[in-house]
């Protein structure tokens, strides 16, 4: 289980028609994804701690069966909502990582459109934090995603460095993101004020210092 495989998908000539789901195969993903909306509600009805699968099997208008037949418990169900987002949230790091030879006030542009479309769905990112925090399960599933973010999207950022160095580029990657999930859920959900400070320029700082600013000779 994982919030976002980030999947290469091979490419299919245009002509050639997806195969059709079955009638069972289409039911079975309306049911799933009922299930999915309704968990949602719920959550940012009450919140992921106090939340459970009762309330959401009598939110969708499903029995235990049908509950258990998609989902093994309430962090499956939960992961199931972080990945329907995910595939946004990983196509705004491809942004990222196409930029070449950025300045800090390119990836402070950068940070502005992701804080403003992550504040249309911050409902999501307070989901995320809370059920981060209610179950350690959850928050390593959260974190597995960033290192795949590292691995597999911000391939350019990470070819910057010479190979023995890549590993520590990577880490670096995963830390600032987390830092700003962090940084999302404090502005967006908590509406905290940082007074005169900027954390905005702040983290666009340390964002170009430690991934794109010009390297020292080797």
């Amino acid at each position: 289980m994982g919030l976002d495989p980030i999947k290469d998908y091979p490419q299919t000539q245009q002509n050639v028609a997806a195969p059709r789901l079955s009638i069972r195969e289409e039911q079975k993903l309306r049911t799933r994804d009922r299930l999915l909306d309704a968990a949602f509600e719920v959550f940012s009805a009450v919140g992921y701690r106090a939340a459970t699968i009762d309330e959401i099997m009598k939110r969708a208008g499903a029995n235990r069966a049908t509950f258990y037949l998609h989902f093994s418990d309430k962090l499956d169900i939960a992961a199931g909502i972080g990945r329907r987002s995910s595939m946004a949230v990983s196509d705004r790091f491809r942004q990222l990582d196409k930029m070449v030879e950025p300045s800090k006030a390119d990836i402070r542009v950068w940070l502005e459109n992701d804080l403003n479309h992550r504040r249309s769905e911050k409902v999501m990112v307070d989901i995320i934090h809370e059920a981060s925090s209610a179950d350690p399960r959850f928050g390593q599933e959260y974190l597995d995603y960033f290192v795949r973010i590292a691995e597999r999207v911000m391939v350019n950022t990470v070819a910057r460095w010479p190979e023995d160095q890549r590993p520590m580029a990577r880490m670096k990657i995963v830390c600032l993101f987390v830092m700003l999930h962090r940084l999302e859920f404090h502005l967006l959900c908590q509406e905290l004020d940082f007074g005169t400070y900027d954390p905005i320029d702040a983290l666009a700082n340390l964002l170009w210092n430690e991934l794109f600013a010009p390297l020292p000779p080797q």
